[in-house]
């Protein structure tokens, strides 16, 4: 057996690395072993006899990996000295369960990429708004010509950068439950909490569970590290973050929390009267060693001084204060991507950006798909596809963009959470109507009879479009925010929001 050191962490392991399933983590997880510890036998495991496309498994076997499909019996940890977990492997399975008693390391493949990684780190989680804001942030400092890389829960897996991306670039990454509850060493020079509300409750035991594997975002932070924190989100204000970080809250300015409600400092980043504004020299104070970090990634690191020098660069400012932009002006709409432009203006300007790059961020930024994405408008009603709105309160929030006439399609698979918060914020008097679809849609009936609100069940998304689209009038919307995942139909809600967007398509060219 061969004995393999790691970079940074100089932790030995003897004998096999083993990588529990073989998708989009996995497999990079995969490569990067063969890439960097070419003396490492890999092993991959998936219970899945095709877990992946022929190409991608084919691609795995040219490299010298081990493929055991169909297969996670515990003999694979035979000779294992170390076993990587993808985010969608549980961690009750029986094979997961024998490594820890065996004594075997278990690490996510966050902490295992990570490991090889020395840049500069934003992390961001939140049970929703992770995609966007990782995304905006990744588009404001490449707007603005720093060099950074958007990797995590979706999309580019963290992996893949390891041994590609020079040393000094920003690394954003998208962090879901799954992919945090593994970590043990990772650090996030810059970590954001966005939000905390019930999701993956058919994973996670209950909820204090789901929001301790949150909470570990902050662990292994150090003192002049920013952790970013949303202080409008009653959960987000009450938890307890660990580590060693200084804390960069945001949210709406009422009085009531920027003057500190609950004992909480005044708000670094908010919204006020229409405009987001910033607080520089209370940015400059808390992200001064996060700036020194950062700096080999811009393009200019003497021009992104912080404090009032930064706060100068802004179209207005008053003291320290800086106004960022009119939120009217910004690309995106709806409340929930107001606190997703929040939380990206406190993340870029702790970085070191000025007031002025964040604002042309704001103005440019083109959204993601699948996320509050204006399909078409056929006959002169608007379709909108938030597939990606898998839990109750992204649906909820999803409402919020909207002010009236709203057709609403909802349905998936179930996640153990409840939609009586959803039935109430659609029974307000903005939704005309509710067509469920797939695995939960006879709970979510039962749900919303208790607030009068009749649903209409149908077999799936195509008639459930249909029937939206019979039923609409002109100024009317039709919108796709499930409140549910998708695996009862689809293989992910990427997948059912490019089904949604076929359907409109197929609408639009019969109305000619």
């Amino acid at each position: 057996m061969s004995k393999v050191q790691y970079p940074k962490s100089k932790v030995w392991f003897e004998g096999n690395l083993l990588i529990a399933g073989a998708a989009r983590s996995g497999r990079a997880a995969a490569l990067l072993a063969r890439r960097l510890l070419p003396d490492a036998e890999v092993v991959v495991c998936d219970q899945s006899g095709r877990p992946a496309p022929e190409e991608e498994l084919a691609a795995l076997a040219a490299a010298g990996v081990k493929l055991k499909l169909g297969n996670q019996d515990a003999s694979l940890l035979d000779g294992c000295g170390l076993l990587v977990k993808s985010p969608g492997v549980p961690a009750e399975i029986p094979l997961i369960r024998e490594a820890r008693r065996r004594g075997v390391a278990v690490w996510g493949e966050i902490e295992f990429a990570s490991r090889f990684l020395p840049n500069p780190v934003i992390g961001i989680t939140g049970t929703n708004g992770k995609t966007t804001a990782s995304e905006l942030v990744g588009h404001i400092l490449r707007g603005a010509g720093w060099r950074c890389r958007v990797a995590g829960n979706v999309g580019t897996a963290l992996s893949s950068l390891a041994g590609v991306v020079d040393k000094d670039d920003i690394i954003v990454v998208e962090l879901s439950s799954f992919q945090l509850e593994d970590i043990v060493d990772f650090r996030a020079h810059v970590a954001v909490l966005l939000n905390l509300s019930e999701d993956h409750l058919d994973r996670h035991a209950d909820a204090a569970g789901y929001y301790a594997a949150k909470m570990r975002i902050f662990g292994g932070q150090e003192a002049g590290d920013v952790a970013v924190l949303n202080a409008g989100d009653p959960a987000v204000a009450a938890a307890r973050i660990s580590g060693q970080a200084g804390k960069v809250w945001f949210g709406v300015h009422d009085g009531e929390i920027a003057g500190g409600r609950q004992g909480l400092p005044a708000l670094a980043v908010f919204a006020s009267g229409g405009e987001i504004r910033a607080d520089m020299d209370q940015l400059g104070a808390a992200a001064r060693k996060v700036r020194a970090r950062f700096a080999a990634a811009s393009p200019a690191p003497a021009s992104c001084a912080g404090g009032r020098k930064a706060a100068a660069a802004g179209e207005d400012s008053g003291g320290s204060f800086a106004k960022i932009i009119s939120w009217p002006e910004a690309s995106i709409k709806g409340e929930h991507n107001l606190e997703n432009s929040l939380a990206a203006a406190a993340v870029c300007l702790s970085a070191g950006l000025s007031p002025a790059q964040v604002a042309a961020g704001l103005r440019s930024f083109p959204g993601v798909p699948h996320r509050l994405q204006r399909v078409a408008e056929v006959g002169g009603v608007t379709y909108v596809n938030d597939s990606k709105a898998t839990n109750v309160a992204a649906a909820v929030k999803a409402l919020t963009a909207f002010d009236n006439g709203v057709h609403l399609i909802l349905g998936g698979s179930r996640k153990g959470c409840s939609f009586a918060g959803l039935a109430q914020a659609a029974a307000t008097g903005k939704v005309k109507e509710v067509i469920a679809i797939g695995e939960a849609a006879a709970e979510i009936a039962t749900s919303f009879k208790q607030v009068d609100k009749t649903v209409m069940v149908v077999d799936g998304l195509e008639d459930a479009v249909r029937a939206a689209a019979e039923d609409a009038v002109p100024g009317d919307v039709v919108l796709l925010a499930p409140a549910c995942a998708s695996f009862d139909q689809y293989g992910n809600f990427e997948q059912r929001g490019e089904h949604f967007i076929s359907l409109v398509s197929q609408l639009k060219t019969e109305a000619g």
